[in-house]
């Protein structure tokens, strides 16, 4: 339409242009048809006034009367006037000015002629007179004046026909081309009909298809089981669906620009930033944030709610979107699971136990000898009975797992002690199958744990075992203390655990073989049981195998410390915030393990009493405690000018949920129970990181700024960073101080980087150890006297950040 426009409007200023120029044109053929007019009548008026001088000059000589010399003076005043005018005229046009320069000579020659006839007759009388007229010279110099005038007419008169035929041609073309513009003009206005034209249908089918794209998000909105609000950045409602009104029981044009707080406790005033009120920041709420809050419906009632926010980018800026879930039967079906719980624990093992039991002892023949078909019977009876024990036993442990109801009664004890009492346990089951269990010797391995849950691991570590051996094999059992862990290994000869079972067989009711797994009496819960015992214990269950040759279970424990390895008081204080005396007891000794003296208070009120009181390095905070949140205890922490920069570790069953309320309060790791040991001894490593009191230095010897730069930004939070572009930069450095660490490029502008090796020694004959980071390879025979070599395009500068943050770390310590 713009590329139109500026067509129409260039076509009409070029017509306007060709139309002045053709007017132009017509104003100057009008002005040289009036010169060439008035031209010819000058060359005829001074033909005339030639003719009136003869007349006169003719009559006086005739008559002798003074009378007709009157034409003849006014004749030659007349040509005085006249000749100059046509000079005038013919100014510009050469042709014509020598053709006037003639005529006035012919017009001399005529006068001169007629004044000697005028002479002869005064002086010599009338008959000379009249033969000065008659002698013939007069009338062939009219004669020439009537041809030059002709003449110079005949010029002006084929010079205005050039120039009028020339203009009836250059107007001509105006008209065509103006013809041609107008239809060009034509045209395009007509495209730009059809294109308006095209333009309006398409938007109105693209208006359409929004109306109809924003009939289906509406009906969508309106039709949600889950309250949908928008909201404006400051928190006010804008909008909200059909599910809001019943959940809330306000209506859009109530809640109209009211603060979100008049629906949900928020905390804060409505003065603050929404995003500061539900404990989140502008990265969080880029990716979505999710808070569990409490909802408040217009007669007062409160209800649990998870709200999601997401971001909602509109042409006036960035709004929010809130979906709101009621949550409260979530949590009363939570509550009666714990009910169930408890309640199958005591009512349903009770009678279960007095059959199973009962039929134990008709079998064992407590009621006298039964006949062979009833003993039979009573035979399979208390077969199932076992198994339906189990069963309810295996499904019991799982929803206390889930339920985090599950306790352990932890105690010093042998990890041999465990494998001889689950062996004592199976070996009357695995006699039934043929199959021999045998334990090799070893040494003693402490360990600290719930003796009889490790026994239920154990069992059914060795049940399994002795399902899936031939008859006549031999399950074999190990118990190995190594440096940090006791490892417990049951290894059989079967079939082994096949590619496609590998990811699953630690979840619930994964079997391997239905069929064959069901008549063998497994319920496809154990492993996953077992696996949940040991990880809450600090340990790992895994497994090896290879199809056709069998498959080995290792359960791995935390290598009890024993009193007389301790030093008390000796690392950093840490403090552990739990109210479940088990977990407690755990994080206890792996933290003991790891060198620190761990304090233990069960409630948020007596954390924040002790931290009054005595310093600590670091607490461990688990979030579901019995007198307060433990979002809420970290807030606390964090609002008291003594521990704001205490660093905290979660440890909870509910990480997720923490998380999303918990982003904004700088907590070092969360660990989620059951945890890994190796997750805590990373949050132990990263305390000790903030426990250093000096930054460790590091000169960095590179001739590219750039990788300097990255480098410098990359490790700024864990050392000193300075560069050296050059061997001699490098060498003017280490002659003002000593670094903690090198990181030495080899190919330097002045040399190699390995000449810098020789000089990182001292006095006391220590090197500084040196990092080398390059894009040559080094030499293998040179490796002995660096500390690291990570080649550039196959080493990320992450893990050139992992390195240096063990040799600093390493260096500073030591």
């Amino acid at each position: 339409m713009a590329a139109l426009a500026v067509a129409v409007l260039l076509g009409l200023a070029f017509v306007g242009l060709e139309l002045r120029l053709e007017f132009d044109r017509a104003r100057a053929l009008r002005a040289e048809v009036e010169r060439s007019h008035v031209a010819r009548a000058q060359l005829l008026q001074i033909f005339s006034s030639m003719q009136d001088a003869e007349t006169g000059q003719r009559g006086y000589v005739i008559t002798g009367q003074a009378s007709y010399l009157e034409p003849y003076n006014s004749a030659a005043r007349a040509l005085g006037a006249e000749l100059p005018r046509l000079k005038a005229l013919y100014r510009d046009n050469p042709e014509q000015a020598a053709n006037l320069a003639w005529l006035e000579t012919l017009i001399a020659r005529k006068q001169a002629t007629m004044r000697a006839g005028i002479s002869a007759h005064d002086t010599q009388g009338r008959e000379a007179g009249l033969d000065a007229v008659s002698n013939g010279v007069g009338k062939a110099a009219m004669d020439d004046i009537r041809v030059a005038v002709d003449r110079m007419v005949a010029v002006d008169a084929q010079a205005l026909a050039d120039v009028t035929r020339r203009a009836d041609a250059r107007s001509r073309m105006t008209e065509r081309l103006v013809a041609g513009v107008f239809l060009l003009l034509i045209a395009v206005v007509a495209s730009s009909g059809f294109l308006v034209w095209r333009y309006v249908r398409t938007r109105r089918v693209l208006l359409d298809a929004v109306q109809a794209t924003a009939a289906r998000q509406t009906a969508i909105f309106d039709s949600a089981i889950d309250a949908i609000l928008t909201l404006n950045p400051s928190g006010s409602v804008e909008t909200l669906n059909t599910a809001a009104t019943r959940m809330f029981g306000w209506t859009a044009p109530e809640l109209g620009r009211r603060d979100v707080s008049v629906l949900m406790d928020l905390g804060g005033d409505g003065e603050t930033a929404f995003l500061t009120r539900i404990g989140a920041n502008r990265e969080d709420f880029e990716q979505g944030v999710v808070r569990e809050l409490t909802a408040r419906r217009r007669d007062g009632t409160t209800f649990p709610v998870d709200v999601a926010l997401s971001p909602m980018t509109l042409p006036t800026g960035v709004h929010l979107v809130a979906v709101i879930r009621d949550i409260s039967e979530r949590r009363r079906v939570e509550e009666m699971k714990q009910q169930f719980v408890s309640t199958v624990s005591h009512e349903l093992r009770t009678p279960l136990t007095s059959i199973a039991g009962s039929l134990g002892l008709l079998v064992g023949g407590a009621g006298g000898v039964l006949p062979e078909k009833a003993g039979r019977l009573i035979g399979i009876a208390h077969s199932n009975s076992q198994r339906l024990v189990r069963l309810i036993n295996d499904i019991l442990d799982v929803e206390k797992i889930e339920s985090g109801q599950m306790t352990l009664d932890l105690a010093s004890l042998d990890l041999r002690d465990i494998a001889l009492r689950s062996l004592d346990s199976v070996r009357g089951f695995a006699d039934g199958l043929g199959v021999s269990l045998a334990l090799s010797e070893g040494a003693e391995a402490p360990v600290s744990g719930d003796a009889d849950r490790l026994v239920q691991v154990v069992v059914n570590l060795l049940s399994n075992a002795a399902k899936f051996s031939p008859s006549g094999g031999v399950v074999e059992v190990s118990v190995v203390p190594e440096a940090r862990i006791a490892r417990l290994s049951v290894r059989d000869h079967g079939p082994g655990i096949p590619d496609a079972f590998r990811a699953r067989i630690f979840t619930k009711f994964a079997q391997a073989d239905g069929s064959d797994t069901r008549q063998r009496g497994g319920t496809g819960l154990g492993l996953a049981i077992a696996r949940e015992i040991a990880e809450r214990h600090g340990g790992r269950l895994w497994f090896e195998s290879t199809p056709g040759e069998g498959a080995t279970f290792h359960l791995d424990l935390p290598l009890a410390i024993r009193v007389s390895d301790t030093v008390p008081g000796t690392g950093p204080r840490l403090l552990i915030v739990e109210d479940d005396p088990d977990a407690a007891e755990v994080l206890r000794v792996m933290l003991e393990q790891d060198g620190f003296e761990a304090h233990v208070v069960a409630t948020a009120r007596g954390a924040l009493d002790v931290v009054r009181q005595e310093r600590y390095a670091a607490v461990l905070v688990d979030l579901q405690l019995p007198d307060a949140d433990g979002i809420g205890l970290i807030r606390a922490l964090r609002g008291h000018a003594a521990t704001r920069d205490l660093p905290v570790v979660v440890v909870s069953a509910d990480v997720a949920r923490g998380k999303a309320r918990g982003r904004s309060l700088e907590v070092l790791d969360w660990l989620e129970k059951p945890f890994d040991q190796s997750r805590l001894r990373s949050a132990v490593a990263s305390i000790l990181d903030r426990l250093e009191t000096r930054r460790p230095s590091i000169l960095h010897v590179d001739d590219d700024p750039d990788i300097l730069q990255v480098t410098a930004s990359t490790l700024a939070g864990v050392a000193e960073m300075l560069g050296a572009g050059s061997l001699a930069d490098a060498r003017r450095a280490l002659a003002v101080a000593r670094p903690d660490l090198v990181i030495l490029d080899l190919g330097l502008p002045d040399g190699s980087g390995l000449e810098l090796l020789k000089e990182l020694g001292d006095d006391a004959g220590g090197s500084i150890p040196v990092v080398v980071y390059s894009a040559q390879e080094m030499d293998a025979a040179l490796g002995e006297r660096v500390e690291a070599v990570l080649v550039k395009s196959r080493t990320s500068l992450a893990h050139l950040a992992r390195t240096v943050r063990r040799l600093t770390h390493k260096d500073v310590r030591n």
